[in-house]
């Protein structure tokens, strides 16, 4: 007779974590094996590095039909969640099949790691297999209200996420304590005025410690070993994943992949994506405000396909002009890749009206959250965003690290472009099949530490909430907008501080941004200077460099008097030597 899931819970309560290893051996030793000639090749499930054979059968026929299921591995430790698989299925009807949470299962057992599709046991694809089975067996009519349910539950999953709220006061001399590399004395005896967050934002305590505690407490490989220090790594990945999905409003963490940056993720989208879609003459459109990193890949992309490049005007004040799409966007649009917020003139673009107009005409939309992710709440469901790409170091994490989000569908829809370890299914001589999203975009050893200090980083920012940072930082932002105004032959980028995020960029018609930098230097204010890899966007404006403060939760006030000052005393001392 076959064991009951209550009856593996119960079991499990009693035991320690070696013992419940040693039972899960001992369900596998107890479960019925395939004789030689049921191991088919057709029935092996694929992604796996012990070998998985897996049939289901109707035990009871209908439009939604009673299925059990028979499974046996090679591997012992497999056998036993296969049994634990086969408790929790058979004897469903399809439609119950479809609509079970399994992952709860494997939760309460704390094994809830090895249903990772990250993983090589061959659990996932036995999940996937099952679910396949299920679906198939199903009449059409029964089918469509199946595929409703799951979609209606879904989407209230999201919705009864709770709203990401200030669990902690925000006082910036409190955060800014939590930064080490801010609370130095320089050699000319003053702190640093750090203004250059847009570039990289710098590290809390707690980012540096987890870091530190990954590599001196229980480092290893990911997705690979059975051993303790492996399955911790494994867990603390998947919870970074976790909640990386949460913070941008995911529907899963499958949609989720670590990327080496935004650089790359970006680069992915627009090769993986138009792979096999872009035909000569598609149109995809852009914006000039883009970084490089969101115009060139789009450039090389429709140089390949035969493809047309379109960009949305700006607005005098640095705005997008949206009366221009209705002419912009026509049914040969595939692509609508744009910033989330612009890293020269600070403007916010208006994501959800993009959407929808890129939808309207069957195109998907990718956004550039460099910018936007780090300084304001970001909802990719609520805003339809389709592809979504932000790095690591810009959010207060580590470098070497990013992400890559994209809708479940059309992740697994799209092609990818490394290839090695990890994101394979299975490897032929003279093809390969590849995992699921998000091991898909995920080939080789991943920047393992610096995956899981992000999202220690994203705890830190959710302690405080992005509302309360981003108002702290629209404070300073007006603020340096009104007192760089008063300064003589001044000239401010972008729009107005209600349209605009935590960058100003700013250039004064007689002093060159490098000399200003270089005297910046001598105050310890560090800003950024040059095109900002917008080369494009300041051919618009006329001008070879600006100026570029961007500010982050750290900075204060005084640090923007100190930067205006620093401003007016390098002029002064600029021109006079100039005269």
């Amino acid at each position: 007779m076959q064991i009951t899931t209550e009856e593996i819970f119960e079991e499990f309560e009693q035991l320690d974590p070696r013992d419940q290893s040693q039972y899960l051996l001992e369900l596998g030793y107890d479960l019925p094996r395939f004789p030689p000639e049921a191991k088919r090749d057709c029935d092996l499930v694929h992604g796996c590095q012990s070998q998985v054979w897996l049939t289901g059968s109707m035990a009871e026929s209908g439009d939604d039909p009673v299925l059990t299921f028979q499974a046996d591995s090679d591997a012992e430790i497999v056998r036993g969640l296969i049994t634990i698989l086969l408790a929790s299925y058979s004897g469903l009807r399809a439609s119950e099949i479809l609509a079970f949470p399994i992952t709860d299962v494997f939760d309460r057992l704390r094994l809830k790691q090895y249903i990772s599709p990250q993983r090589h046991n061959g659990l996932q694809g036995m999940v996937d297999r099952i679910r396949t089975i299920a679906a198939e067996s199903l009449a059409p009519s029964v089918a469509a209200t199946v595929k409703t349910k799951v979609q209606d539950r879904a989407t209230a999953d999201h919705h009864s996420k709770p709203a990401s709220t200030s669990i902690r006061p925000f006082d910036v001399d409190e955060v800014r304590r939590q930064f080490p590399v801010l609370n130095q004395i320089l050699a000319n005896g003053r702190p640093p005025v750090y203004l250059d967050s847009g570039a990289s934002a710098q590290k809390p305590q707690v980012v540096i410690d987890k870091e530190r505690e990954v590599e001196e407490q229980y480092f290893a490989n990911a997705y690979r070993g059975r051993y303790s220090f492996g399955a911790r790594i494994d867990d603390e990945l998947e919870a970074a994943r976790q909640k990386i999905a949460d913070f941008i409003g995911a529907s899963a963490s499958e949609e989720v992949a670590f990327v080496p940056g935004a650089t790359a993720a970006l680069n992915m989208i627009a090769f993986g994506w138009s792979s096999g879609r872009l035909q000569p003459g598609d149109e995809i459109l852009i914006t000039p405000m883009e970084h490089h990193a969101n115009f060139v890949p789009w450039q090389q992309v429709a140089h390949i396909h035969g493809a047309i490049l379109k960009f949305i005007p700006l607005t005098e004040d640095g705005r997008l002009d949206l009366t221009s799409l209705d002419q912009l966007l026509t049914r040969r649009t595939k692509i609508v890749a744009v910033t989330g917020m612009s890293n020269v003139l600070g403007t916010v673009t208006p994501i959800r009206q993009l959407s929808d107009a890129a939808h309207a005409v069957g195109a998907v939309l990718v956004v550039d959250g460099a910018q936007s992710v780090p300084h304001m709440p970001t909802d990719v469901v609520a805003d339809g965003i389709d592809f979504l790409a932000f790095s690591g170091h810009k959010v207060y994490g580590p470098t070497g690290i990013g992400v890559l989000y994209g809708r479940q569908s059309l992740l697994s829809e799209m092609q990818p472009m490394m290839f090695g370890g990890h994101m394979i299914s299975r490897v032929y001589s003279d093809h390969s099949e590849w995992a699921p999203p998000p091991a898909r975009f995920e080939a080789g050893t991943l920047p393992i530490v610096q995956a899981i200090a992000l999202g220690t980083a994203i705890d830190w920012v959710q302690q405080y909430g992005l509302a309360a940072i981003h108002a702290h930082e629209q404070r300073l932002l007006e603020l340096a907008a009104t007192e760089l105004q008063s300064i003589p032959n001044m000239t401010i980028y972008g729009p107005s501080t209600e349209h605009k995020g935590a960058i100003v960029s700013f250039r004064m018609s007689d002093i060159h941004p490098e000399d200003l930098a270089a005297l910046f230097d001598l105050n310890n204010v560090f800003t950024r200077h040059g095109h900002h890899c917008t080369m494009p966007l300041h051919d618009l404006l006329g001008v070879s460099a600006t100026t570029r403060a961007s500010f982050a939760a750290y900075n204060t006030e005084a640090e923007v008097r100190i930067l205006v000052d620093s401003i007016r005393e390098a002029r002064e001392r600029l021109l006079r030597h100039s005269s």
